[in-house]
């Protein structure tokens, strides 16, 4: 890997430390204020699934393609995205809905995403840093090193 550019494990840990604190912003806007709540957990569940994406596409397949053994490594964290995905759709509906309680499904989200993430960035990102094609490397950068604001742009 061409090392002139931030390590691929510092750019997905850091995707993670930002998206707490989107979902922190998301959980500190008070219940009255519907709209900007709603305009966070957007912000925040956008560039959260984006960076499934980017793992499920770019990352997972050569982990586990790498070594076969890691392969129900992966399947778990497949398994985790897709529980991730659900709560942040139940979210979404109940904020359709104009409930104002997701304090339950946060809790779960948080139990999951968390231990999720730590996972990650202890047994599957710092192999990418040794291991990923340059091309690949590359393509994690243009695709979670994008300054925020183009992120979010129509």
């Amino acid at each position: 890997m061409n090392h002139a550019e931030e390590p691929p494990s510092h750019l997905l840990s850091n995707d993670h430390r930002e998206l707490n604190v989107k979902f922190e912003e998301f959980q500190a806007t008070p219940v009255s204020a519907a709209a900007q709540r709603r305009g966070r957990f957007e912000r925040f569940a956008t560039d959260l699934s984006r960076h499934i994406e980017v793992e499920e596409r770019l990352l997972f397949p050569v982990f586990a393609e790498a070594d076969p053994s890691r392969r129900a490594l992966v399947d778990r964290m497949l398994d985790e995205h897709r529980r991730i995905e659900e709560v942040l759709r139940r979210i979404r509906l109940r904020l359709d809905e104009g409930l104002a309680s997701t304090e339950d499904l946060e809790f779960e989200l948080v139990n999951v995403l968390w231990a999720h993430n730590a996972r990650e960035e202890d047994a599957v990102y710092p192999w990418f840093d040794t291991h990923l094609s340059d091309s690949d490397a590359r393509a994690v950068h243009r695709e979670l090193g994008e300054p925020e604001q183009n992120r979010h742009e129509p």
